[in-house]
């Protein structure tokens, strides 16, 4: 982000070298190849300006995107656990007000009377009551 803040004034001072090593190679006079590194500073610094106004617009977009769709996500989350808690009480009215049970006489569970011994405790309490 720091390199962002400064694009213009890296921009302007490359180009200024660049435009300064040519003219020097090219054998250009002292004063206009000062003025040519003069204008191609200038020019590169509002260069410069530009994109990083475009940079940190498109960021800032990006990030704004980015909390709507968490917000969304949080909303949506809220949504369901809010039908999810409606969905429960409706279950709990509907099963907590109504049962539906249904005793089957002509049950076999396989046992005959005769067959069924008590257990020796159920002797024991029965004898003593009696006295």
């Amino acid at each position: 982000m720091d390199y962002i803040r400064k694009l213009p004034l890296l921009m302007a001072l490359a180009a200024a070298i660049i435009t300064g090593l040519m003219g020097y190679i090219n054998q250009v006079r002292n004063n206009e190849n000062m003025t040519n590194m003069l204008i191609v500073m200038v020019v590169f610094y509002i260069v410069g300006l530009l994109i990083r106004g475009t940079i940190l617009e498109a960021i800032e977009t990006n990030r704004k995107k980015e909390e709507e769709r968490i917000q969304e996500e949080k909303r949506i989350a809220a949504e369901k656990e809010k039908e999810e808690k409606r969905k429960k009480k409706e279950n709990e009215k509907d099963s907590g007000g109504s049962i539906d049970m249904v005793a089957d006489e002509d049950l076999d569970l396989g046992i005959r009377e005769d067959e069924f011994h008590a257990l020796p405790i159920a002797d024991y309490i029965t004898k003593e009551l009696n006295e």
